[in-house]
């Protein structure tokens, strides 16, 4: 109905800013990248996406390890007590510190509490890694001067490349979309690019800063190496700040210091543990977990691409750490990075620089197996925190990163000659340029295992209940994984655990129970506080220590189908 004569139409509502500011948002080519990138990860996962809380990437590991993490950190949230001190490995200190803590994400862990919620939130998460990696490897890239379809590529490998597929079972390793993000908002923050010039954004430039910040919370796997290149940037920053005025100054100040900050809050907990307990890297770890040459060319049986291939030899590899040699970044990557060096929409001045950047990370990523370790020896004896690492080949992250860039200049040149030089319609020439991308996409679709969730046996649910200090026999290193999902519910003090590093309490109580019951088990548990045994008879050796006498002992035995419960009542 048409409005009076006398009156004027009505003008639509005028939006808030801050809903104008979120639309843009949400609809920006980096939401939309996103959005990509989490569309690709679902259907890659779609199992533990269709069972978010009985499925999980298997075997059951380190995945359990860190749905632990973030669990007690709902624990803490919500119960209070020491945020570093966890319920495994009674009574060591500090053991949320053995291995890398996931502390960033503890927003997530504000939701649920129990086991399901803790495998629904090591889910989510493993799923938004990979949309992470993708879209922050295509942003970096993007501000870089790569076309939309090398920023793809860029995002693809960064994400899915084979190397990333070796660590399936490491969500400390496969997040570092946080890196890529914080490198980003650096660049764009100084309108830095390989091809051109654009206005400063010293809030960019900040925001850098603290996500960075953020993803040293994750921790130090690769954080160690992070933290130094972002030293790098931050002199390099520093260097240059200052032409683009005074609040550049100030944003990349204020957000340098807060990085800084927040490492040491971080590093402090980790020294704590080295001073307690004095866990050391050798160098002899070094030896052993050092890639062999081929390990470069050398992809993990979970690339489905590349299954059969010759890219799949593992007959020279040691079977140590194997995970940890196969360091192959994906052939196409590799083949466009070689291309780039040579036609590209980059500067040769910054090609030469990309691939120094190459090849320096990859030769330390190899540790020993250049020239003897010459070079990582140096790393490992001048740079602080360097001998903390433990596996020389996670350090082929820093060289992937230049290898997308230097591919996606290869890519955006043949964009660039295609438009110009053939006749081929606009829409056929976006479609060959994204072919990389999709072949990279093939090297990265896994064949992974996955693990049923075991539920807790009653028996065990209500001996954990009472939240008395307990420990459970026989002591298998798998089976402490599952000790650990099962305390979840209640978090009850328990002698087991499985981390990076064991504590000597640890190790006191396992050698001791090789023979429970007897007196110097007994007593060497009640030394520690603990009065209550729990023995899984399907276990192997199970039934073997629920067969042995206690007579004489100052034992109460209890049997209930599998678990036999011991109270030590002396």
């Amino acid at each position: 109905m048409p409005p009076p004569e006398n009156e004027a139409p009505s003008a639509p509502p005028t939006q808030r800013p801050w809903v104008r500011a979120l639309v843009r948002l949400l609809r920006s080519e980096g939401a939309l990248a996103f959005y990509v990138g989490l569309g690709i990860s679902l259907l890659i996962n779609i199992r533990v996406v269709l069972r978010p809380t009985t499925l999980i990437i298997g075997p059951l590991g380190d995945p359990v390890l860190q749905a632990w993490q973030m669990a007690w950190q709902h624990q803490f949230l919500t119960n209070g007590g020491d945020l570093w001190t966890g319920n495994q490995f009674y009574p060591a200190v500090d053991n949320l510190a053995f291995s890398d803590s996931l502390l960033g994400y503890l927003p997530l862990s504000l939701f649920g509490g129990g086991q399901g919620a803790a495998i629904f939130r090591y889910n989510v998460l493993f799923v938004l890694v990979f949309a992470l990696a993708f879209a922050g490897g295509y942003l970096l890239v993007r501000q870089l001067g790569s076309n939309w379809q090398g920023a793809a590529l860029a995002g693809v490998v960064l994400a899915w490349s084979p190397w990333k597929l070796t660590h399936v079972a490491h969500l400390n390793v496969l997040s570092v979309g946080g890196i890529a993000f914080a490198l980003w908002a650096v660049t764009r923050g100084f309108g830095y690019s390989l091809r051109s010039r654009e206005e400063p954004k010293p809030w960019w430039a900040f925001a850098g800063w603290l996500i960075a910040a953020w993803q040293v919370t994750l921790g130090f796997a690769v954080g160690i190496t992070f933290f130094y290149v972002m030293v790098g940037v931050g002199i390099a920053v520093a260097i240059v700040a200052w032409r683009h005025g005074r609040r550049m100054v100030i944003a990349n100040a204020a957000g340098g210091l807060v990085f800084l900050l927040v490492t040491w809050v971080m590093v402090v907990p980790y020294l704590r543990v080295q001073e307690h307990y004095g866990f050391r890297r050798t160098w002899q770890d070094i030896i052993q977990y050092s890639p062999p040459v081929n390990g470069l060319w050398t992809t993990t049986i979970d690339s489905r691409l590349w299954t059969w291939s010759i890219f799949n030899d593992y007959s020279k590899i040691a079977d140590l750490g194997i995970t940890e040699k196969l360091l192959f970044p994906g052939l196409f990557v590799v083949l466009f990075g070689v291309i780039g060096l040579f036609l590209s929409s980059f500067r040769i001045k910054a090609r030469i620089m990309l691939a120094v950047m190459v090849v320096v990370p990859t030769v330390l990523s190899i540790g020993v197996s250049f020239f003897g370790g010459v070079l990582y020896k140096l790393m490992w004896d001048v740079v602080p925190g360097w001998d903390a690492m433990r596996t020389p080949g996670r350090l082929i992250l820093w060289a992937i990163l230049p290898l997308t860039v230097l591919a996606a200049g290869a890519v955006t040149e043949f964009g660039r000659l295609l438009y110009s030089r053939t006749r081929l319609p606009t829409r056929v020439v976006a479609l060959l340029l994204v072919v990389p991308a999709i072949a990279a996409l093939l090297e990265g679709i896994p064949r992974w295992p996955y693990a049923d969730i075991p539920a807790v046996p009653a028996e065990v649910r209500s001996a954990m209940a009472t939240k008395d200090p307990l420990l459970i026999l026989p002591l298998i290193d798998n089976d402490e994984f599952v000790n650990l999902l099962w305390s979840m519910n209640d978090f009850p003090k328990i002698a087991n655990g499985n981390s990076g590093n064991f504590p000597p309490e640890y190790q006191n109580i396992r050698s001791a129970t090789v023979v429970f019951p007897d007196d110097y088990s007994l007593d060497v548990l009640k030394f520690y506080g603990i009065r209550k045994v729990l023995v899984l008879k399907s276990r192997p050796g199970g039934e073997k220590i629920a067969a042995r006498s206690v007579a004489g002992m100052p034992l109460k035995r209890e049997e209930s189908g599998d678990v036999v419960i011991y109270t030590i009542t002396g």
